[in-house]
């Protein structure tokens, strides 16, 4: 069994400051080891229930945030920017099944701990076909193309509960509850190693039984930009749509080439203030 782990540090266990995620901080080379801590829980619970490989994604920020040296020597890890797949780079049909670490709640949730999507600065607000999206959902077509299910997800409650909305009867691990933008009540240490035991041996149970987020026919992805500038340089993708000052829409019969237009998108509104 081959298993795909996709690790985002603002759902971490014990992360709750812009401190703890920011690289010029000198608190980062501590919550990078939480965030490598948290992914060896995932991959050692995966070869303890029946994988016979585990690829591991480094999905937050520059995405070179793991310290490779302490992650289990058995997993294999795709590390650096830019990526063509970003969040989910190295999927693909081969795999059985996704696990997401590390996940945060989806832009504009009330009191979710570090809560955006894709970009803080530039996103105000995804739908797909008219349903509002997270990363968690945005990532879970991806893996759908290839037509491979998503096991569980590791975060904070708001994204647990969002989750289940996205994409479907996961496993979810709530390492910490969202008190505000920048707070939470932690559980103990000793009770996250727990869940993840226990969550990650049903997760990996029956696999086949698990949620594939599948697009038939046509498929609208609404960007909403927080500046009418940025719609305004996104709007250079030929593709795109304009449907109101903020708010740029594109579409395809292929979830891939949308998530491929969607980054090329944010790149461009992104690209101005």
């Amino acid at each position: 069994m081959k298993i795909f782990i996709s690790v985002d540090m603002e759902g971490i266990w014990g992360l709750v400051s812009s401190s703890h995620v920011d690289s010029d901080s000198r608190e980062f080379n501590r919550t990078r080891r939480l965030m490598t801590q948290e992914a060896n829980w995932a991959i050692e619970e995966a070869f303890n229930n029946g994988a016979t490989e585990v690829i591991v994604n480094d999905s937050h920020d520059n995405m070179d945030n793991l310290i490779i040296e302490e992650l289990d020597p058995r997993a294999q890890l795709i590390s650096g920017s830019p990526k063509p797949l970003s969040m989910m780079q190295g999927i693909d049909g081969t795999f059985d099944g996704v696990i997401y670490i590390g996940y945060h709640s989806r832009v504009g949730t009330s009191n979710g701990v570090f809560n955006h999507t894709y970009s803080g600065r530039s996103v105000a607000n995804i739908t797909i076909n008219g349903k509002q999206m997270g990363e968690c959902g945005i990532n879970s077509g991806v893996a759908g193309y290839y037509g491979v299910p998503i096991l569980a997800i590791a975060g904070d409650d708001k994204l647990a509960a969002q989750a289940k909305e996205e994409i479907g009867d996961l496993e979810t691990i709530i390492v910490k509850k969202a008190i505000s933008r920048y707070c939470a009540h932690n559980l103990s240490q000793q009770s996250v190693r727990e869940l993840y035991k226990r969550k990650l041996a049903e997760a990996l149970k029956n696999v086949k039984q698990r949620p594939v987020v599948k697009y038939e026919g046509k498929i609208a992805m609404d960007i909403e930009f927080s500046k009418e500038v940025m719609a305004d340089s996104a709007m250079l993708l030929p593709e795109a749509i304009r449907v109101n000052e903020k708010i740029v829409r594109i579409e395809s019969d292929d979830y891939l080439k949308l998530f491929m237009m969607f980054r090329a998108a944010l790149n461009l509104g992104g690209s101005i203030s």
